[in-house]
């Protein structure tokens, strides 16, 4: 397949389209079946994506923000930051300025830059073009993403402290296994011993551990392998996977809440710049990432769409809080949907972050007593065989 560059004019507006076909004459066949008017069509050697970090991602809209907000032109706000920005950020400014000085508009110059903008974020900045709030929403952008980061960050730091003992564990049982046990075998084989159940589990274990090594490995690659690429190929395994996810006690919470938190603030932000109430739950459930809490959001629009109150909805898909319902059924009376959407999602915030700190305080403990059965398991397989022994003579 190969990459065409395609400059075509709609509502007297120049735009460019990135289409991928086998040749010249199939993509410009793709472009006449969308009937659109074809100004340019040529192939692109090498299609140059610009991707930044999360990190510049904030900052480029924060600093956008800062210099708006200062009384400067997009124009002259542009020009600023393609002097002061880092590499990466110059690069984006660049390729932002080229869109604008085609005629686009800001969303739509927004939205053929690698910049991993959601549906809802270049909704917000469409609006945002039409009530002249672009400071404010760059603002909210980036605090999204920032706090988005501190998820992230969050949910590593609950998992880092078990993921890391489990590493070393596992590391120590095979040095054990393969370098300690051996030994112990000889020592076991010529004293012609009946040795214990729990030595004769381990040896059980060696033995097959040492058969077996090669194609215990060759298992486990292809496993992970299997399981990406089903992951990100199917969208049938993809909900089954958040499906069983949100099943384990901990990593369900944080899901839902994470989930919730990140729905109503979008939300909240969509309502508060116009949008009306369906467009607004559709474009925030729409950066809902986990397929089966999708699937729940799919079926609250489909409640809403059939004329159910709009608490009443939530309340039917069964993954809310009776606090949150109250909430929503409060604010369609009082019509501070957005506002009190936004509360939702400070409540989910501290929700997860509560879960977190409780997550960490029971998690030390657990990878103690953990290390405790590994080490009795161990000491016992190897030692009680020689203290019969010795006790024998």
């Amino acid at each position: 397949m190969k990459t065409y560059e395609l400059y075509y004019l709609k509502n007297q507006q120049k735009l460019r389209k990135i289409l991928k076909a086998k040749n010249l004459n199939t993509a410009q066949a793709m472009a006449l079946r969308q009937n659109l008017q074809i100004l340019s069509l040529k192939e692109l050697k090498k299609q140059n994506k610009i991707k930044i970090s999360d990190t510049l991602f904030c900052a480029f809209f924060k600093e956008f923000a800062l210099l708006l907000n200062a009384g400067l032109s997009i124009k002259d706000a542009l020009s600023l930051m393609s002097e002061s920005s880092s590499k990466g950020l110059k690069d984006v400014v660049k390729e932002l300025n080229a869109n604008l000085n085609l005629g686009q508009s800001l969303s739509v110059a927004f939205s053929s830059l690698a910049l991993n903008l959601s549906l809802s974020e270049l909704s917000l900045i469409k609006m945002s073009e039409k009530t002249g709030n672009l400071a404010h929403i760059f603002s909210q952008i980036a605090e999204l993403r920032t706090r988005l980061i501190l998820n992230k960050k969050r949910f590593k730091k609950a998992i880092h402290y078990p993921c890391l003992v489990l590493l070393a564990l596992f590391g120590a049982f095979l040095f054990l296994m393969f370098f300690v046990v051996p030994e112990f075998l000889d020592i076991f084989e010529s004293l012609g011993a009946n040795l214990p159940l729990i030595t004769q589990i381990l040896l059980s274990i060696y033995v097959f551990l040492s058969e077996n090594y090669l194609l215990l490995i060759c298992v486990f690659v292809g496993f992970c392998g299997a399981f990406v690429l089903s992951y990100k190929r199917s969208v049938k395994f993809a909900f089954w996977v958040d499906f069983m996810l949100l099943k384990f006690p901990f990593f369900s919470r944080f899901i839902l809440y994470h989930q919730n938190y990140y729905f109503f603030m979008i939300f909240s932000l969509l309502l508060q710049s116009g949008n009306a109430l369906t467009h607004a739950f559709h474009l925030a459930s729409s950066s809902v990432k986990n397929y089966y809490i999708k699937e729940k959001f799919k079926h609250i629009n489909t409640s809403l769409e059939q004329g159910l109150e709009l608490s009443l909805a939530f309340k039917k898909a069964g993954i809310f809080d009776e606090l949150v319902i109250s909430l929503l059924h409060s604010a369609m009376k009082s019509g501070t949907l957005d506002t009190l959407s936004a509360k939702i999602a400070h409540f989910y915030e501290e929700k997860q972050e509560d879960f977190i700190e409780i997550f960490l305080k029971f998690l030390e403990p657990l990878m103690t007593l953990l290390v405790g059965i590994l080490v009795l398991f161990l000491a016992l397989g190897i030692f009680l065989p020689m203290w019969e022994l010795s006790g024998g003579v």
